[in-house]
């Protein structure tokens, strides 16, 4: 623990710490070497409910993060862009409608904010949940990083209280935790670079506490307020509607209409600034990056494009998959939506460090043991920063990064660990019933039923 403190200090005295990037990478290696030695040697040793180490971990893990609130974000310049949106609704502007270039909002520039902020010429591509907490911490602490970043280690407390409630309900070992909670990715990606995904996250994992706890409803507007901070979230609309029945679309549609209502305004804003965005950031794909390539040697004007669809048939193919069978458990929701959520991000052309938090906390409340593939992409992801050695991604950059994790989901795989939950695997939710009928919106109605 000290000398993972230790790390983490220095790290947050450096002004610049992507320059060079090595000595970033390396300290980055050291204390993930740290967490995969003490959750491997020295967590199995305290049992499965842990006693009172979890709150020492817990604690530990708040103040690692606490550490970085009040330094500059210099892995990314994408909480800039966080202040100036709440800014602009905190004075009554629309932030879809005009791109920060456009000079009817030359009055908002300021040195602090508007300079090292990135994307000008793009219209905002930030959800509406997202911007109303920008909206609400630019309200409380005006421009400053800090209040915005404290706000978000705050959420990624709440992921960790959320990650222990969902463990203890379904069973399951509760020393999981420790792989989220001293994972070095959410402590850096949210305590120094304040990325705002860790509140989809939030509102991911409180819809599955809420669905493991029989509560449909609630759980279906947490998980539409995930999708309206990150589109990953919609994915598993569909498995959600084939857990609980298609009469729960009825709550759904009236939350999608209701939570989207700024971007329905400004539809045709929202819409080119994701046009832009998608098709100018392309960043450290995997499948997608070796497909274009093989591609590119056969039809270089078109590989784009033909492996821009065969990744969004992937991901539609993940979708029907995740509804095809009847889905008798929330232990199996999670299992497909965590299935669901890792094919979108490995066949899209950009996977930022940051989308894996989405992918973390499923992967260690799926079971009784972590998926140790997605452990592994928490550290080896962090490679992409090898950008800024060269401004390119060479294609041994990639060995190292997806290699080992590849090479793990096969042996999970191989070894049944992605099979379909069962009773008698032990993985089920306790009180879950395979025989049990869809929950709908008459139901939700009547007294009898708590949501």
């Amino acid at each position: 623990m000290i000398a993972t403190a230790s790390v983490y200090g220095y790290l947050s005295v450096r002004d610049a710490l992507l320059s060079p990037v090595w000595v970033y990478l390396i300290l980055y290696a050291v204390v993930y070497g740290i967490y995969i030695y003490a959750g491997v040697r020295l967590i199995p040793q305290l049992g499965g409910k842990l006693g009172v180490w979890l709150p020492l971990i817990l604690v530990t893990a708040v103040i690692f993060r606490l550490i970085f609130v009040d330094t500059a974000p210099s892995l990314s310049t994408d909480i800039y862009r966080y202040v100036w949106d709440g800014r602009l609704t905190c004075h009554g502007v629309n932030p879809y409608k005009w791109a920060p270039y456009d000079g009817r909002l030359a009055e908002f520039r300021d040195a602090s904010i508007w300079y090292p902020m990135e994307y000008k010429f793009y219209n905002t591509i930030y959800m509406p949940v997202s911007q109303a907490i920008f909206a609400l911490v630019y309200a409380l602490g005006g421009s400053s990083l800090a209040a915005f970043k404290l706000c978000y280690v705050l959420f990624d407390a709440g992921v960790m209280a959320l990650m222990v409630l969902i463990l203890r309900e379904r069973k399951l070992p509760v020393s999981n935790v420790y792989w989220y909670a001293w994972c070095p990715l959410p402590i850096t990606e949210i305590g120094i670079a304040g990325h705002q995904d860790v509140v989809g996250v939030f509102c991911l994992l409180f819809a599955i506490l809420l669905m493991v706890r029989k509560r449909p409803m609630k759980s279906a507007a947490l998980l539409m307020a995930a999708a309206f901070t990150k589109g990953f979230a919609f994915l598993v609309l569909p498995a959600l509607v084939r857990r609980y029945g298609k009469n729960i679309l009825a709550f759904t549609f009236i939350a999608f209409a209701a939570l989207g209502m700024p971007i329905w305004v400004e539809l045709q804003s929202f819409t080119h600034g994701m046009k832009q965005y998608l098709g100018s950031v392309h960043v450290n794909s995997g499948v997608f990056y070796l497909v274009n390539k093989a591609l590119r040697t056969v039809i270089p004007d078109y590989s784009y494009q033909i492996t821009s669809r065969l990744g969004n048939i992937g991901m539609l193919a993940a979708i029907f998959w995740s509804v095809r069978t009847p889905i008798t458990s929330s232990a199996e929701f999670i299992r497909r939506a965590t299935i669901v959520i890792a094919v979108c991000l490995l066949v899209v052309p950009t996977l930022f460090p940051w989308y894996v938090i989405w992918l973390l906390p499923l992967a260690l409340i799926m079971r009784p043991k972590p998926a140790f593939s997605f452990v592994a992409l928490s550290g080896s992801v962090a490679l992409m920063y090898l950008y800024y050695y060269d401004l390119t991604i060479l294609w041994w950059f990639r060995a190292l990064e997806y290699v080992p994790f590849y090479l793990l989901l096969w042996k999970e795989y191989k070894e049944g660990y992605w099979a379909p939950v069962s009773e008698a695997s032990g993985d089920a939710d306790a009180g879950d019933d395979e025989g049990a009928e869809p929950v709908s919106v008459a139901a939700v109605g009547n007294a009898t039923v708590v949501v």
